[in-house]
Protein backbone atom coordinates (compact mmCIF):
# COMPACT_ATOMS: atom_id res chain seq x y z
CA UNK A 1 0.00 0.00 0.00
CA UNK A 2 1.31 3.24 -1.11
CA UNK A 3 1.88 5.68 1.90
CA UNK A 4 1.38 9.25 1.32
CA UNK A 5 3.87 11.34 2.42
CA UNK A 6 3.13 14.86 1.29
CA UNK A 7 2.38 17.82 3.26
CA UNK A 8 -1.33 16.80 4.13
CA UNK A 9 -0.30 13.98 6.17
CA UNK A 10 1.77 16.22 8.55
CA UNK A 11 -1.32 18.69 8.91
CA UNK A 12 -3.22 15.53 9.78
CA UNK A 13 -1.61 14.79 12.79
CA UNK A 14 -1.55 17.73 14.10
CA UNK A 15 -5.39 18.37 13.62
CA UNK A 16 -5.97 14.90 15.69
CA UNK A 17 -3.56 16.18 18.52
CA UNK A 18 -4.61 19.90 18.64
CA UNK A 19 -8.47 17.82 18.93
CA UNK A 20 -7.26 16.20 21.73
CA UNK A 21 -5.89 18.98 23.60
CA UNK A 22 -8.90 20.62 22.90
CA UNK A 23 -11.55 18.24 24.16
CA UNK A 24 -8.92 17.84 27.49
CA UNK A 25 -9.78 21.64 27.91
CA UNK A 26 -13.42 21.37 27.68
CA UNK A 27 -13.87 18.50 29.78
CA UNK A 28 -11.64 20.52 32.41
CA UNK A 29 -13.23 23.16 31.67
CA UNK A 30 -16.72 21.59 32.30
CA UNK A 31 -15.91 20.32 35.68
CA UNK A 32 -14.80 22.87 37.13
CA UNK A 33 -17.73 24.97 35.74
CA UNK A 34 -20.45 21.94 37.00
CA UNK A 35 -18.06 22.01 40.61
CA UNK A 36 -17.35 25.74 41.53
CA UNK A 37 -21.31 26.37 41.99
CA UNK A 38 -21.70 23.20 44.27
CA UNK A 39 -22.25 23.86 48.02
CA UNK A 40 -20.78 20.57 48.31
CA UNK A 41 -17.67 21.68 46.65
CA UNK A 42 -17.56 24.98 48.67
CA UNK A 43 -14.89 24.50 50.93
CA UNK A 44 -12.80 23.88 47.86
CA UNK A 45 -12.61 26.86 45.88
CA UNK A 46 -9.30 27.83 45.76
CA UNK A 47 -8.00 24.32 45.38
CA UNK A 48 -10.81 24.43 42.15
CA UNK A 49 -8.92 27.56 41.30
CA UNK A 50 -5.39 25.89 41.50
CA UNK A 51 -6.31 23.00 39.55
CA UNK A 52 -8.33 25.30 36.34
CA UNK A 53 -4.83 27.90 36.59
CA UNK A 54 -2.46 25.33 36.17
CA UNK A 55 -4.20 22.81 33.89
CA UNK A 56 -5.67 25.02 31.97
CA UNK A 57 -2.62 27.03 31.41
CA UNK A 58 -0.79 23.80 30.19
CA UNK A 59 -3.33 22.91 28.08
CA UNK A 60 -2.86 25.94 26.16
CA UNK A 61 0.91 25.99 26.15
CA UNK A 62 0.60 22.42 24.43
CA UNK A 63 -1.99 24.13 21.64
CA UNK A 64 0.21 27.00 21.25
CA UNK A 65 2.78 24.08 20.09
CA UNK A 66 1.05 22.71 18.22
CA UNK A 67 0.45 26.23 16.32
CA UNK A 68 3.84 26.26 16.27
CA UNK A 69 4.53 23.09 14.04
CA UNK A 70 2.07 24.14 11.63
CA UNK A 71 4.75 26.66 10.01
CA UNK A 72 7.80 23.76 10.65
CA UNK A 73 9.17 22.06 7.85
CA UNK A 74 8.83 18.51 7.65
CA UNK A 75 5.96 15.63 8.02
CA UNK A 76 8.55 14.20 10.30
CA UNK A 77 8.91 17.49 12.32
CA UNK A 78 5.21 17.51 12.73
CA UNK A 79 5.05 14.22 13.75
CA UNK A 80 8.30 14.26 16.39
CA UNK A 81 6.64 17.42 17.72
CA UNK A 82 3.08 15.75 18.08
CA UNK A 83 4.46 12.70 19.70
CA UNK A 84 5.96 15.06 22.69
CA UNK A 85 2.52 16.92 22.98
CA UNK A 86 1.14 14.16 23.43
CA UNK A 87 2.87 12.06 25.87
CA UNK A 88 2.84 15.73 28.09
CA UNK A 89 -1.24 15.67 27.41
CA UNK A 90 -1.53 12.21 28.78
CA UNK A 91 0.23 13.29 31.85
CA UNK A 92 -2.08 16.13 31.90
CA UNK A 93 -5.32 14.16 31.86
CA UNK A 94 -4.07 11.23 34.64
CA UNK A 95 -3.52 14.36 36.79
CA UNK A 96 -6.43 16.20 36.17
CA UNK A 97 -8.66 12.88 36.80
CA UNK A 98 -6.90 12.02 39.43
CA UNK A 99 -8.46 14.45 41.70
CA UNK A 100 -11.35 14.26 39.82
CA UNK A 101 -12.33 11.21 40.94
CA UNK A 102 -11.32 11.95 44.51
CA UNK A 103 -13.68 15.14 44.54
CA UNK A 104 -16.53 13.56 43.14
CA UNK A 105 -16.27 11.27 46.08
CA UNK A 106 -18.54 13.79 47.50
CA UNK A 107 -21.66 13.17 45.17
CA UNK A 108 -21.61 9.48 46.14
CA UNK A 109 -24.64 9.19 48.41
CA UNK A 110 -22.53 7.14 50.64
CA UNK A 111 -19.51 8.64 50.07
CA UNK A 112 -20.11 12.20 50.49
CA UNK A 113 -21.73 12.86 53.90
CA UNK A 114 -18.91 11.37 55.68
CA UNK A 115 -16.19 13.68 53.25
CA UNK A 116 -18.15 16.70 54.09
CA UNK A 117 -17.66 15.78 57.62
CA UNK A 118 -13.75 15.16 57.06
CA UNK A 119 -13.16 18.31 55.57
CA UNK A 120 -14.42 19.77 58.55
CA UNK A 121 -11.81 17.73 60.50
CA UNK A 122 -9.10 18.06 58.23
CA UNK A 123 -9.62 21.71 58.36
CA UNK A 124 -9.80 22.80 62.20
CA UNK A 125 -6.06 20.64 62.03
CA UNK A 126 -4.66 22.15 59.21
CA UNK A 127 -5.74 26.18 60.11
CA UNK A 128 -4.77 26.48 63.38
CA UNK A 129 -1.12 25.54 63.37
CA UNK A 130 -0.64 28.32 60.18
CA UNK A 131 -3.01 30.98 62.20
CA UNK A 132 -0.79 30.41 65.65
CA UNK A 133 2.96 31.76 63.20
CA UNK A 134 0.92 34.32 61.99
CA UNK A 135 1.10 33.05 58.62
CA UNK A 136 -1.55 32.26 55.71
CA UNK A 137 -2.17 28.56 55.01
CA UNK A 138 -1.59 27.04 52.06
CA UNK A 139 -3.64 24.39 49.96
CA UNK A 140 -5.05 22.10 52.71
CA UNK A 141 -5.53 18.41 51.93
CA UNK A 142 -8.04 16.68 50.22
CA UNK A 143 -9.54 14.22 52.09
CA UNK A 144 -11.15 10.93 50.35
CA UNK A 145 -11.56 7.38 50.37
CA UNK A 146 -9.75 4.27 49.76
CA UNK A 147 -10.74 0.98 50.78
CA UNK A 148 -6.96 -0.27 49.98
CA UNK A 149 -5.74 1.39 53.48
CA UNK A 150 -6.33 2.16 56.99
CA UNK A 151 -4.62 5.69 56.15
CA UNK A 152 -2.26 7.22 54.10
CA UNK A 153 -0.79 10.91 53.31
CA UNK A 154 0.15 11.71 49.95
CA UNK A 155 2.50 14.24 49.75
CA UNK A 156 2.73 17.08 46.77
CA UNK A 157 5.97 15.19 46.06
CA UNK A 158 4.42 11.83 45.84
CA UNK A 159 3.08 10.79 42.64
CA UNK A 160 0.12 8.23 42.19
CA UNK A 161 0.56 5.38 40.42
CA UNK A 162 -2.44 6.53 38.52
CA UNK A 163 -0.46 9.39 37.21
CA UNK A 164 2.37 7.82 35.96
CA UNK A 165 2.83 7.82 32.02
CA UNK A 166 3.12 4.31 30.67
CA UNK A 167 6.57 4.62 29.42
CA UNK A 168 9.54 2.89 31.48
CA UNK A 169 11.95 5.90 31.86
CA UNK A 170 12.98 7.81 34.73
CA UNK A 171 12.81 10.63 32.49
CA UNK A 172 8.99 10.37 32.35
CA UNK A 173 8.88 9.68 36.23
CA UNK A 174 11.21 12.34 37.31
CA UNK A 175 8.81 15.28 34.82
CA UNK A 176 5.70 13.45 36.76
CA UNK A 177 7.13 13.93 39.60
CA UNK A 178 7.93 17.79 38.94
CA UNK A 179 4.18 18.39 38.00
CA UNK A 180 3.08 16.78 41.19
CA UNK A 181 5.64 18.56 43.33
CA UNK A 182 4.22 22.12 42.25
CA UNK A 183 0.97 21.78 41.52
CA UNK A 184 -0.25 22.42 45.72
CA UNK A 185 -3.17 19.83 46.37
CA UNK A 186 -2.06 16.92 48.53
CA UNK A 187 -4.17 14.80 49.59
CA UNK A 188 -5.41 12.15 52.76
CA UNK A 189 -6.58 9.01 52.19
CA UNK A 190 -9.37 7.55 54.84
CA UNK A 191 -10.23 3.96 55.23
CA UNK A 192 -14.03 2.68 54.50
CA UNK A 193 -15.01 1.95 57.52
CA UNK A 194 -15.53 5.93 58.64
CA UNK A 195 -18.24 6.06 56.02
CA UNK A 196 -20.20 3.36 59.06
CA UNK A 197 -18.43 4.74 61.74
CA UNK A 198 -17.34 8.29 61.55
CA UNK A 199 -15.26 8.47 64.54
CA UNK A 200 -12.54 7.47 62.61
CA UNK A 201 -12.01 10.41 60.78
CA UNK A 202 -9.42 11.24 63.76
CA UNK A 203 -6.88 9.93 61.66
CA UNK A 204 -6.75 12.30 59.58
CA UNK A 205 -5.33 14.42 62.44
CA UNK A 206 -1.78 12.26 62.22
CA UNK A 207 -2.39 12.63 58.03
CA UNK A 208 -2.33 16.09 58.32
CA UNK A 209 0.54 16.09 60.50
CA UNK A 210 2.76 14.53 57.78
CA UNK A 211 1.56 17.29 55.23
CA UNK A 212 2.66 20.27 57.92
CA UNK A 213 6.14 18.70 59.24
CA UNK A 214 6.77 19.50 55.18
CA UNK A 215 4.70 23.15 54.63
CA UNK A 216 5.34 24.76 58.38
CA UNK A 217 9.56 25.03 58.06
CA UNK A 218 11.41 23.31 55.35
CA UNK A 219 13.66 21.98 57.95
CA UNK A 220 11.30 20.79 60.45
CA UNK A 221 12.20 16.71 59.78
CA UNK A 222 15.35 17.53 60.34
CA UNK A 223 14.77 19.47 63.56
CA UNK A 224 12.60 17.20 64.71
CA UNK A 225 15.16 14.11 64.29
CA UNK A 226 17.90 16.29 66.25
CA UNK A 227 15.27 16.76 69.22
CA UNK A 228 14.73 12.77 69.32
CA UNK A 229 18.51 12.39 68.92
CA UNK A 230 19.13 15.00 72.43
CA UNK A 231 15.93 13.64 74.36
CA UNK A 232 17.46 9.80 73.91
CA UNK A 233 21.15 10.24 73.80
CA UNK A 234 20.84 13.46 76.09
CA UNK A 235 23.38 16.18 76.06
CA UNK A 236 26.20 14.27 73.94
CA UNK A 237 24.21 13.24 71.49
CA UNK A 238 25.58 15.60 68.90
CA UNK A 239 29.11 14.38 69.68
CA UNK A 240 27.64 10.73 69.24
CA UNK A 241 27.04 8.02 71.62
CA UNK A 242 28.65 4.92 72.55
CA UNK A 243 27.50 1.46 71.74
CA UNK A 244 23.64 0.09 72.80
CA UNK A 245 22.38 4.19 73.49
CA UNK A 246 23.43 5.33 69.79
CA UNK A 247 21.99 2.53 68.44
CA UNK A 248 18.33 3.21 70.50
CA UNK A 249 18.66 7.20 69.49
CA UNK A 250 19.08 5.95 65.72
CA UNK A 251 15.70 3.84 66.23
CA UNK A 252 14.04 7.00 67.14
CA UNK A 253 15.84 8.93 65.20
CA UNK A 254 14.50 6.96 62.31
CA UNK A 255 10.56 7.15 63.26
CA UNK A 256 10.87 10.92 63.42
CA UNK A 257 8.03 11.16 60.42
CA UNK A 258 5.65 9.02 62.57
CA UNK A 259 6.68 10.71 65.26
CA UNK A 260 5.75 14.19 64.70
CA UNK A 261 2.44 13.13 63.23
CA UNK A 262 1.53 10.87 66.47
CA UNK A 263 2.63 14.29 68.68
CA UNK A 264 0.79 16.56 66.28
CA UNK A 265 -2.45 14.15 66.53
CA UNK A 266 -2.40 14.38 70.02
CA UNK A 267 -2.24 18.16 70.59
CA UNK A 268 -5.03 18.45 67.27
CA UNK A 269 -7.44 15.40 69.47
CA UNK A 270 -5.34 13.85 72.42
CA UNK A 271 -7.31 10.76 73.19
CA UNK A 272 -9.31 9.98 70.39
CA UNK A 273 -5.10 9.49 69.01
CA UNK A 274 -4.95 7.58 71.65
CA UNK A 275 -7.78 5.53 70.55
CA UNK A 276 -7.09 4.98 66.67
CA UNK A 277 -3.75 4.05 67.12
CA UNK A 278 -4.40 1.46 70.00
CA UNK A 279 -7.38 -0.20 67.81
CA UNK A 280 -4.97 -0.62 64.50
CA UNK A 281 -1.64 -1.60 66.63
CA UNK A 282 -3.70 -3.98 68.91
CA UNK A 283 -3.58 -8.03 68.57
CA UNK A 284 -1.57 -10.66 70.28
CA UNK A 285 1.12 -10.79 72.78
CA UNK A 286 4.08 -11.65 69.88
CA UNK A 287 2.79 -8.38 68.32
CA UNK A 288 1.95 -6.13 71.54
CA UNK A 289 5.25 -7.16 73.30
CA UNK A 290 7.69 -7.79 70.66
CA UNK A 291 10.50 -5.51 69.79
CA UNK A 292 10.59 -2.69 66.47
CA UNK A 293 9.91 -4.69 63.14
CA UNK A 294 12.95 -3.94 60.77
CA UNK A 295 12.33 -1.43 58.21
CA UNK A 296 8.90 -0.41 60.12
CA UNK A 297 8.73 3.67 60.01
CA UNK A 298 6.80 3.42 63.16
CA UNK A 299 8.11 2.46 66.87
CA UNK A 300 6.69 -1.07 68.28
CA UNK A 301 3.44 -1.31 69.26
CA UNK A 302 3.39 -1.20 73.29
CA UNK A 303 5.95 1.92 72.98
CA UNK A 304 3.98 3.94 70.49
CA UNK A 305 1.02 3.20 72.42
CA UNK A 306 2.93 4.52 75.48
CA UNK A 307 4.20 7.44 73.56
CA UNK A 308 0.85 8.62 72.56
CA UNK A 309 -0.66 8.16 75.88
CA UNK A 310 2.19 10.57 77.31
CA UNK A 311 1.89 12.93 74.66
CA UNK A 312 -1.78 13.39 75.70
CA UNK A 313 -1.50 13.59 79.07
CA UNK A 314 0.64 16.33 78.67
CA UNK A 315 -1.98 18.21 76.36
CA UNK A 316 -4.67 17.37 78.45
CA UNK A 317 -3.21 17.53 81.93
CA UNK A 318 -3.34 14.17 84.42
CA UNK A 319 -1.56 12.13 86.24
CA UNK A 320 1.44 10.57 84.88
CA UNK A 321 1.64 6.74 84.50
CA UNK A 322 4.09 3.90 84.52
CA UNK A 323 5.04 2.06 81.22
CA UNK A 324 6.05 -1.44 81.25
CA UNK A 325 5.76 -4.65 79.67
CA UNK A 326 7.42 -6.35 76.67
CA UNK A 327 10.95 -7.59 75.99
CA UNK A 328 14.04 -5.97 76.82
CA UNK A 329 14.20 -4.54 73.64
CA UNK A 330 10.88 -2.58 74.46
CA UNK A 331 11.74 -1.92 78.18
CA UNK A 332 14.71 0.20 76.69
CA UNK A 333 12.28 2.35 74.52
CA UNK A 334 9.46 2.76 77.32
CA UNK A 335 11.89 4.44 79.91
CA UNK A 336 12.74 7.23 76.98
CA UNK A 337 9.39 7.92 76.48
CA UNK A 338 8.23 10.86 78.84
CA UNK A 339 11.48 12.59 77.79
CA UNK A 340 10.49 11.90 73.92
CA UNK A 341 7.22 13.67 74.31
CA UNK A 342 8.58 16.43 76.40
CA UNK A 343 10.76 17.30 73.29
CA UNK A 344 8.01 16.85 70.59
CA UNK A 345 5.71 18.66 72.40
CA UNK A 346 8.47 21.77 72.40
CA UNK A 347 9.73 21.19 69.47
CA UNK A 348 10.46 24.69 68.07
CA UNK A 349 7.77 26.11 65.26
CA UNK A 350 8.31 29.85 64.19
CA UNK A 351 7.79 31.51 67.75
CA UNK A 352 6.22 28.66 69.32
CA UNK A 353 5.98 24.99 69.97
CA UNK A 354 4.47 22.22 68.62
CA UNK A 355 2.14 21.84 71.35
CA UNK A 356 1.74 25.95 70.79
CA UNK A 357 0.12 25.36 67.27
CA UNK A 358 -3.19 23.93 68.84
CA UNK A 359 -4.12 26.39 70.78
CA UNK A 360 -4.99 23.42 73.25
CA UNK A 361 -7.86 24.79 75.98
CA UNK A 362 -7.04 22.79 78.82
CA UNK A 363 -10.96 23.71 80.05
CA UNK A 364 -11.92 21.28 76.96
CA UNK A 365 -11.36 18.12 78.80
CA UNK A 366 -12.70 18.83 81.92
CA UNK A 367 -14.70 16.56 83.70
CA UNK A 368 -17.96 19.05 82.40
CA UNK A 369 -15.76 20.69 79.22
CA UNK A 370 -16.66 20.30 76.17
CA UNK A 371 -15.42 17.01 75.04
CA UNK A 372 -17.74 15.24 77.79
CA UNK A 373 -20.84 17.06 77.01
CA UNK A 374 -20.71 17.10 73.44
CA UNK A 375 -20.27 13.18 73.95
CA UNK A 376 -23.48 13.14 76.26
CA UNK A 377 -24.97 15.04 73.16
CA UNK A 378 -24.37 12.84 70.80
CA UNK A 379 -26.15 10.34 72.32
CA UNK A 380 -29.50 11.97 72.07
CA UNK A 381 -31.69 13.40 68.71
CA UNK A 382 -32.14 16.07 68.21
CA UNK A 383 -27.98 16.90 69.19
CA UNK A 384 -27.77 19.81 71.85
CA UNK A 385 -25.27 21.55 70.46
CA UNK A 386 -26.23 25.12 69.68
CA UNK A 387 -24.80 26.57 66.45
CA UNK A 388 -22.35 28.99 67.51
CA UNK A 389 -20.05 26.68 69.42
CA UNK A 390 -20.32 24.61 66.13
CA UNK A 391 -19.09 27.75 64.15
CA UNK A 392 -15.53 27.73 66.45
CA UNK A 393 -12.29 27.18 64.93
CA UNK A 394 -11.45 23.80 66.82
CA UNK A 395 -15.55 22.81 66.71
CA UNK A 396 -14.79 19.61 64.43
CA UNK A 397 -11.73 18.32 66.09
CA UNK A 398 -13.39 18.61 69.52
CA UNK A 399 -16.43 16.73 68.00
CA UNK A 400 -14.47 13.88 66.45
CA UNK A 401 -12.72 13.59 70.45
CA UNK A 402 -16.55 13.42 71.61
CA UNK A 403 -17.55 11.05 68.99
CA UNK A 404 -15.20 8.75 70.39
CA UNK A 405 -16.24 9.02 73.64
CA UNK A 406 -19.64 8.30 72.74
CA UNK A 407 -19.18 5.07 70.38
CA UNK A 408 -17.17 3.79 73.56
CA UNK A 409 -19.81 3.88 75.93
CA UNK A 410 -22.89 3.08 73.97
CA UNK A 411 -24.39 0.03 73.26
CA UNK A 412 -23.48 -1.70 69.73
CA UNK A 413 -27.67 -0.53 68.74
CA UNK A 414 -26.79 2.39 69.46
CA UNK A 415 -23.60 3.27 67.46
CA UNK A 416 -25.46 3.80 63.89
CA UNK A 417 -27.71 6.63 65.68
CA UNK A 418 -23.67 7.88 67.50
CA UNK A 419 -22.24 8.01 63.73
CA UNK A 420 -25.22 9.70 61.98
CA UNK A 421 -24.91 12.67 64.53
CA UNK A 422 -21.43 12.76 64.31
CA UNK A 423 -21.16 13.22 60.91
CA UNK A 424 -24.57 15.84 60.89
CA UNK A 425 -22.40 17.85 63.82
CA UNK A 426 -19.41 18.23 61.64
CA UNK A 427 -20.58 19.07 58.47
CA UNK A 428 -22.24 21.85 60.53
CA UNK A 429 -18.14 22.72 62.52
CA UNK A 430 -16.27 25.32 61.60
CA UNK A 431 -16.42 29.30 60.73
CA UNK A 432 -17.28 30.04 56.94
CA UNK A 433 -14.38 30.38 54.66
CA UNK A 434 -12.25 27.74 52.62
CA UNK A 435 -9.45 25.11 53.02
CA UNK A 436 -6.54 27.52 53.06
CA UNK A 437 -5.94 31.16 52.42
CA UNK A 438 -6.98 33.32 49.11
CA UNK A 439 -4.68 31.21 46.32
CA UNK A 440 -1.96 31.66 44.84
CA UNK A 441 -1.30 34.98 42.30
CA UNK A 442 -2.76 34.10 38.69
CA UNK A 443 0.42 35.24 37.40
CA UNK A 444 2.39 32.74 39.69
CA UNK A 445 0.10 29.68 39.00
CA UNK A 446 0.57 30.57 35.05
CA UNK A 447 4.04 30.98 35.59
CA UNK A 448 4.31 27.16 37.51
CA UNK A 449 2.53 25.73 34.33
CA UNK A 450 4.64 27.47 32.07
CA UNK A 451 7.84 26.55 33.49
CA UNK A 452 6.19 22.68 33.69
CA UNK A 453 5.15 22.19 30.43
CA UNK A 454 8.20 23.74 28.70
CA UNK A 455 10.32 21.18 30.92
CA UNK A 456 8.31 18.86 29.71
CA UNK A 457 8.19 19.49 26.35
CA UNK A 458 11.71 20.14 26.72
CA UNK A 459 12.85 16.79 27.99
CA UNK A 460 14.36 14.86 24.54
CA UNK A 461 13.53 11.36 26.59
CA UNK A 462 9.69 12.17 26.44
CA UNK A 463 9.69 12.95 23.05
CA UNK A 464 11.40 9.35 21.87
CA UNK A 465 8.14 7.60 23.10
CA UNK A 466 6.35 5.78 20.60
CA UNK A 467 2.87 6.51 20.09
CA UNK A 468 1.49 3.42 21.48
CA UNK A 469 2.72 4.16 24.78
CA UNK A 470 0.97 7.20 25.21
CA UNK A 471 -1.91 5.14 25.33
CA UNK A 472 -1.10 2.24 26.89
CA UNK A 473 -1.98 0.56 30.42
CA UNK A 474 -0.50 2.17 33.56
CA UNK A 475 2.37 2.21 35.38
CA UNK A 476 1.11 0.16 38.54
CA UNK A 477 4.06 0.12 40.69
CA UNK A 478 3.92 0.75 43.63
CA UNK A 479 3.94 4.46 45.07
CA UNK A 480 5.52 4.97 48.85
CA UNK A 481 3.16 6.83 50.85
CA UNK A 482 2.68 6.88 54.51
CA UNK A 483 2.17 3.35 54.96
CA UNK A 484 -0.97 2.28 57.37
CA UNK A 485 0.18 0.35 60.80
Amino acid sequence: MRVDLGDDRGRRRIDRSAAAVAQARQDVAGWLGARSGDPRFARFDNHLTVLGTVLGRMLDALAGRLDDLRTAAGVGAAYDGCRAVDTVLTVVRRTFDWYRERYDQRLDERLGPVLLAADEVVRSCWAPPFAALGRPAPTGPLAYVDPRFNAFALTRAAVPSQLRPPARTDAVGDAVRALLGELPIPTIALPEWSTREAWWLALAAHETGHHLQRDLAPDLAERTREALAAAVGGPGAAAGLPGERAELAGQWVAWQAELFADAFAAVMVADAAVWTVDELEHGGSARLAGGARPGSPYPPALVRRALLAELTRRVRGGPAEPFEGGAEEVRRHLAVVPAVAAALLALPVGGTTLLGLGRVDPGWYAARGRVASWAAALRRDPVPITSPARRTPPAARLAVQAGIAAATTVAPAALADVHRRLVELLRGCGPDGVLAAPPIPPGDLAAVADRLTGRLLGDPLLQELPESAVDGAPDLAAVAPCPPP
